[in-house]
């Protein structure tokens, strides 16, 4: 009787197999999949912004569905920035979506864009497809947070007098003089560094509180994917010999290059590098405690360069930094807030001596190039190189 029941039980089954007909298990539920999609938005001038992002299911359950959403700083740092989360999120059953919101610190100051991320874990109920999202604060202030903290040079100098200055109190720029270096330096594309920059007659230079501000952006204009200014005192202001103080707060970041430096007023006729260049500042943006000072002239059918450098304690992007140039007949030196970066004599060079005709100025921020490379994912935009005095003494 037993073995009966069996061969009529194993038929039973069969049979329904045969007929398609779900007989002794009930339907598996497949499992809904989590995403987050990011947000990009504004912060706003006053008190906080709320960034609201979607978490979605790609089907509806009968279940609720949790996950826990974790916030990690980016550029964007709490609770500086915004206000950190770690929290569980309920989709309630039926439903496909929720929302988690983050609130964002708003401000009145232009600043670099900042960025923080969301990540999902500890599903139940669901698998998570795609775990993180972006939360991108765009800025779009108009005002700059200026603080004056930093070294400073006095207004005069035993047995010399000041016979030029800018500094920087006006509104705009006194092209009385200074030029506008506009353009990417074609025919001589990159100029001559393989630079990334568009440099525009300005759209990226700003005057606030006595100090002219140089702002780097990510924008695409002309071909080039980044945009700046460079300015030249060239047939305006050029000076043989003295001392010149130029305070200013730098910029940082790979790929990020700010100058201040001299050309020969022979340029345009003798051509680079027979007129000669002094580089009294250049940063790589990738070392921002380090300052550099170099000479370039000419030597045989070539270009030669003598180069010298000083690490500061701190970050020249912290504060206000003076950097000076004291220049004497065959001799060179190069300082950092009084200290000596490098000296430079006729001795020295090889080639012929150019260092003791009249120079002309330039102030520019550079993005990528031969010598820093290029912006990478560590460097945000926009940055700012702002400039307190330019003093010439004699």
């Amino acid at each position: 009787m037993k073995n009966f029941l069996f061969i009529f039980l194993i038929s039973f089954l069969f049979s329904c197999k045969k007929e398609n007909i779900v007989c002794c298990m009930p339907p598996v539920e497949t499992l809904p999949t989590l995403s987050i999609d990011g947000v990009s938005q504004a912060e706003g001038n006053n008190g906080s912004t709320d960034f609201a992002f979607t978490i979605k299911l790609n089907q509806a359950s009968s279940k609720s569905v949790t996950v826990r959403v974790t916030s990690k700083d980016g550029f964007a740092v709490a609770p500086a920035d915004y206000a950190a989360i770690d929290k569980t999120i309920t989709i309630a059953a039926g439903e496909t979506s929720a929302k988690v919101v983050v609130t964002v610190v708003a401000d009145e100051f232009k600043e670099a864009d900042d960025d923080f991320s969301l990540t999902l874990s500890e599903p139940s109920n669901a698998s998570i497809s795609t775990g993180l999202a972006a939360g991108m604060i765009m800025n779009d202030d108009i005002k700059f947070q200026v603080s004056e903290t930093g070294y400073t040079t006095p207004n005069t100098y035993a047995g010399m007098s000041l016979v030029w200055s800018d500094e920087f109190n006006g509104t705009t720029l006194n092209t009385s003089d200074w030029n506008y270096d506009v353009g990417d330096g074609c025919p001589n594309c990159g100029w001559g560094n393989n630079e990334l920059e568009y440099y525009t007659a300005g759209d990226n230079l700003y005057f606030q509180n006595g100090k002219m501000i140089i702002e780097a952006r990510k924008e695409s204009k002309n071909g080039k994917s980044y945009t700046s200014t460079r300015l030249t005192t060239m047939n305006k202001k050029s000076f043989k010999f003295g001392r010149v103080d130029i305070r200013a707060k730098l910029p940082f970041g790979q790929g990020i290059w700010p100058a201040f430096w001299m050309l020969g007023d022979n340029f345009t006729t003798a051509g680079w590098p027979a007129c000669g260049e002094i580089d009294i500042m250049e940063m790589l943006g990738h070392q921002p405690n380090k300052v550099y000072s170099t000479i370039h002239y000419k030597s045989g059918t070539g270009s030669k360069n003598i180069e010298k450098s000083l690490v500061n304690t701190a970050s020249l992007a912290d504060e206000f930094h003076v950097y000076s140039l004291v220049w004497e007949t065959d001799k060179i030196k190069t300082m950092l807030d009084d200290k000596v970066i490098g000296e430079f004599s006729s001795a020295e060079v090889s080639g012929n001596y150019p260092f003791n005709e009249k120079f002309f100025f330039l102030f520019n921020v550079a993005v990528g190039g031969n010598w820093p490379g290029s912006p990478n994912t560590t460097t945000y935009f926009p940055q700012f190189m702002m400039v307190d005095y330019i003093r010439v003494f004699q």
